[in-house]
Protein backbone atom coordinates (compact mmCIF):
# COMPACT_ATOMS: atom_id res chain seq x y z
CA UNK A 1 0.00 0.00 0.00
CA UNK A 2 1.20 3.24 -1.40
CA UNK A 3 2.67 5.61 1.85
CA UNK A 4 1.41 9.17 1.56
CA UNK A 5 3.58 11.87 3.84
CA UNK A 6 1.58 14.87 5.51
CA UNK A 7 2.86 17.98 6.63
CA UNK A 8 1.65 19.25 9.68
CA UNK A 9 2.11 22.86 10.75
CA UNK A 10 1.67 23.35 14.31
CA UNK A 11 3.51 26.42 16.66
CA UNK A 12 1.85 24.11 19.83
CA UNK A 13 4.76 20.99 20.31
CA UNK A 14 1.90 19.04 22.58
CA UNK A 15 -0.80 19.12 19.60
CA UNK A 16 1.86 18.66 16.91
CA UNK A 17 2.74 15.38 18.84
CA UNK A 18 -0.47 14.47 19.63
CA UNK A 19 -1.13 14.77 15.53
CA UNK A 20 2.45 12.99 14.81
CA UNK A 21 1.47 9.98 16.68
CA UNK A 22 -2.24 9.50 15.30
CA UNK A 23 -1.22 9.68 11.86
CA UNK A 24 1.85 7.80 12.01
CA UNK A 25 -0.30 4.87 13.73
CA UNK A 26 -2.83 5.46 10.93
CA UNK A 27 -0.13 4.62 8.38
CA UNK A 28 0.99 8.36 7.25
CA UNK A 29 4.58 9.05 7.21
CA UNK A 30 4.98 12.62 8.66
CA UNK A 31 6.99 15.69 8.72
CA UNK A 32 6.12 18.41 11.43
CA UNK A 33 6.50 22.43 11.08
CA UNK A 34 5.96 25.05 13.74
CA UNK A 35 4.50 28.02 11.46
CA UNK A 36 3.43 28.30 7.99
CA UNK A 37 6.75 30.24 7.49
CA UNK A 38 8.69 27.00 7.84
CA UNK A 39 5.59 24.76 6.25
CA UNK A 40 5.59 26.63 2.86
CA UNK A 41 9.60 26.67 2.62
CA UNK A 42 9.43 22.46 3.70
CA UNK A 43 6.49 21.80 1.20
CA UNK A 44 8.55 23.52 -1.35
CA UNK A 45 11.60 21.69 -0.67
CA UNK A 46 9.40 18.77 -0.85
CA UNK A 47 6.03 18.73 -1.90
CA UNK A 48 3.41 16.76 0.74
CA UNK A 49 0.68 14.88 -0.23
CA UNK A 50 -1.45 16.95 2.17
CA UNK A 51 -0.77 19.68 4.34
CA UNK A 52 -2.45 20.16 8.39
CA UNK A 53 -2.40 23.27 9.68
CA UNK A 54 -3.30 25.81 12.78
CA UNK A 55 -4.22 29.23 11.67
CA UNK A 56 -3.28 31.04 14.86
CA UNK A 57 0.88 30.40 14.56
CA UNK A 58 3.31 33.22 14.52
CA UNK A 59 5.13 34.96 11.13
CA UNK A 60 3.16 33.51 9.18
CA UNK A 61 -0.47 32.15 9.86
CA UNK A 62 -2.61 29.31 8.29
CA UNK A 63 -4.62 31.26 6.42
CA UNK A 64 -1.27 33.15 4.84
CA UNK A 65 0.16 29.70 4.09
CA UNK A 66 -2.77 28.40 2.37
CA UNK A 67 -2.86 31.02 0.12
CA UNK A 68 0.51 31.00 -0.70
CA UNK A 69 0.53 27.22 -1.60
CA UNK A 70 -2.40 27.81 -4.19
CA UNK A 71 -0.48 30.35 -5.58
CA UNK A 72 2.35 28.28 -6.40
CA UNK A 73 2.44 26.78 -9.67
CA UNK A 74 3.61 23.92 -8.11
CA UNK A 75 1.93 23.29 -4.66
CA UNK A 76 -1.70 24.47 -6.21
CA UNK A 77 -2.61 20.68 -6.14
CA UNK A 78 -1.83 19.84 -2.84
CA UNK A 79 -5.29 19.91 -0.39
CA UNK A 80 -4.95 22.26 3.02
CA UNK A 81 -6.73 21.27 5.82
CA UNK A 82 -7.64 23.80 8.06
CA UNK A 83 -7.19 23.37 12.09
CA UNK A 84 -8.88 25.94 14.45
CA UNK A 85 -10.25 26.64 18.31
CA UNK A 86 -12.70 29.23 16.59
CA UNK A 87 -16.07 27.99 15.35
CA UNK A 88 -17.49 31.53 13.96
CA UNK A 89 -18.82 31.61 10.20
CA UNK A 90 -16.50 34.28 9.19
CA UNK A 91 -13.40 32.47 10.09
CA UNK A 92 -14.17 28.94 8.40
CA UNK A 93 -15.41 31.42 5.26
CA UNK A 94 -12.06 32.77 5.57
CA UNK A 95 -10.55 29.37 5.21
CA UNK A 96 -12.47 28.47 2.42
CA UNK A 97 -11.70 31.96 1.01
CA UNK A 98 -7.88 31.21 0.74
CA UNK A 99 -8.18 27.73 -0.91
CA UNK A 100 -8.66 25.40 2.40
CA UNK A 101 -9.99 21.72 1.22
CA UNK A 102 -11.19 21.30 4.58
CA UNK A 103 -11.91 23.52 7.94
CA UNK A 104 -11.64 21.17 11.04
CA UNK A 105 -13.02 22.78 14.85
CA UNK A 106 -10.88 22.16 17.78
CA UNK A 107 -11.17 20.12 19.44
CA UNK A 108 -11.99 17.30 16.74
CA UNK A 109 -12.35 13.84 16.98
CA UNK A 110 -9.81 11.26 15.87
CA UNK A 111 -12.51 10.01 13.52
CA UNK A 112 -13.32 13.66 12.36
CA UNK A 113 -9.44 13.75 11.68
CA UNK A 114 -8.78 10.57 9.77
CA UNK A 115 -12.20 10.54 7.71
CA UNK A 116 -10.94 14.45 6.12
CA UNK A 117 -7.64 13.37 5.45
CA UNK A 118 -8.22 9.18 4.05
CA UNK A 119 -11.07 10.63 1.75
CA UNK A 120 -8.39 13.01 0.23
CA UNK A 121 -5.55 10.16 0.33
CA UNK A 122 -5.81 6.90 1.79
CA UNK A 123 -9.41 5.97 0.15
CA UNK A 124 -9.45 8.98 -2.91
CA UNK A 125 -9.89 6.64 -6.10
CA UNK A 126 -13.12 4.79 -3.82
CA UNK A 127 -14.13 7.73 -2.91
CA UNK A 128 -14.21 9.10 -6.20
CA UNK A 129 -15.81 6.62 -7.41
CA UNK A 130 -18.87 6.55 -5.34
CA UNK A 131 -18.93 10.21 -5.90
CA UNK A 132 -19.28 9.81 -9.79
CA UNK A 133 -22.18 8.00 -9.37
CA UNK A 134 -24.06 10.23 -8.44
CA UNK A 135 -25.56 13.08 -10.58
CA UNK A 136 -23.52 15.36 -12.94
CA UNK A 137 -25.56 18.00 -11.94
CA UNK A 138 -26.78 18.74 -7.72
CA UNK A 139 -29.24 21.22 -6.56
CA UNK A 140 -31.09 21.97 -3.51
CA UNK A 141 -32.14 24.20 -0.68
CA UNK A 142 -29.00 26.56 1.27
CA UNK A 143 -31.05 26.00 4.24
CA UNK A 144 -30.95 22.26 4.45
CA UNK A 145 -27.22 21.34 2.08
CA UNK A 146 -24.97 24.27 3.47
CA UNK A 147 -22.89 25.47 0.47
CA UNK A 148 -19.79 24.06 2.53
CA UNK A 149 -21.11 20.68 2.27
CA UNK A 150 -21.09 21.00 -1.84
CA UNK A 151 -17.78 22.77 -1.75
CA UNK A 152 -16.42 19.45 0.19
CA UNK A 153 -17.96 17.50 -2.14
CA UNK A 154 -15.89 18.83 -4.60
CA UNK A 155 -12.85 18.72 -2.99
CA UNK A 156 -13.15 14.97 -2.11
CA UNK A 157 -14.13 14.14 -6.13
CA UNK A 158 -11.78 16.64 -7.29
CA UNK A 159 -14.50 18.46 -9.68
CA UNK A 160 -13.95 20.81 -12.03
CA UNK A 161 -17.25 23.05 -12.07
CA UNK A 162 -19.05 25.64 -11.29
CA UNK A 163 -22.27 26.36 -8.29
CA UNK A 164 -24.61 28.88 -8.93
CA UNK A 165 -26.09 30.48 -6.53
CA UNK A 166 -29.27 32.33 -5.79
CA UNK A 167 -30.29 34.05 -2.09
CA UNK A 168 -32.87 34.59 -0.37
CA UNK A 169 -33.64 38.24 -1.98
CA UNK A 170 -32.78 36.91 -5.71
CA UNK A 171 -29.46 38.32 -6.20
CA UNK A 172 -27.28 35.53 -8.44
CA UNK A 173 -23.70 34.00 -7.61
CA UNK A 174 -21.33 31.94 -8.98
CA UNK A 175 -18.61 30.08 -7.80
CA UNK A 176 -16.11 28.56 -10.57
CA UNK A 177 -13.81 25.29 -9.18
CA UNK A 178 -10.73 23.92 -10.83
CA UNK A 179 -9.45 20.45 -9.04
CA UNK A 180 -11.51 20.81 -6.34
CA UNK A 181 -10.49 23.77 -5.33
CA UNK A 182 -12.22 27.46 -5.81
CA UNK A 183 -10.91 29.65 -8.72
CA UNK A 184 -12.72 32.41 -8.99
CA UNK A 185 -16.04 34.05 -8.20
CA UNK A 186 -18.89 36.35 -9.35
CA UNK A 187 -21.53 37.95 -7.79
CA UNK A 188 -24.31 39.57 -9.90
CA UNK A 189 -22.06 38.83 -12.98
CA UNK A 190 -19.45 40.96 -11.49
CA UNK A 191 -15.71 39.56 -10.70
CA UNK A 192 -14.52 40.45 -7.29
CA UNK A 193 -11.90 38.97 -5.05
CA UNK A 194 -14.19 39.87 -2.26
CA UNK A 195 -17.47 37.87 -3.92
CA UNK A 196 -16.31 34.46 -1.88
CA UNK A 197 -16.59 36.33 1.16
CA UNK A 198 -20.55 36.99 0.94
CA UNK A 199 -21.44 33.88 -1.39
CA UNK A 200 -20.30 31.67 1.57
CA UNK A 201 -22.64 33.90 4.07
CA UNK A 202 -25.88 32.89 2.36
CA UNK A 203 -27.83 30.63 4.30
CA UNK A 204 -30.97 30.99 2.64
CA UNK A 205 -31.69 30.46 -1.54
CA UNK A 206 -30.92 27.60 -3.12
CA UNK A 207 -28.03 26.40 -5.36
CA UNK A 208 -27.65 24.18 -8.36
CA UNK A 209 -23.70 22.69 -8.82
CA UNK A 210 -22.05 21.51 -12.21
CA UNK A 211 -19.74 19.66 -12.57
CA UNK A 212 -17.50 18.77 -16.30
Amino acid sequence: METYDVLIVEDDSSMARVLEVQLKTGGYAVRTAVNGEEGLAQARQQAPDLILSDIMMPLMDGYELCRNVKRDPKLWHIPVILLSAKADKASIIHGFAVGAAKYLVKPMKREELFKAIDLRLKYAAKARLTLARKARDLEGDLARISIFKTLDLFSIGGWSGYIELVNEVGKRGCIYLEHGAIDKCSLEGQFSPYSIFLLLSWEEGSFKAHRY
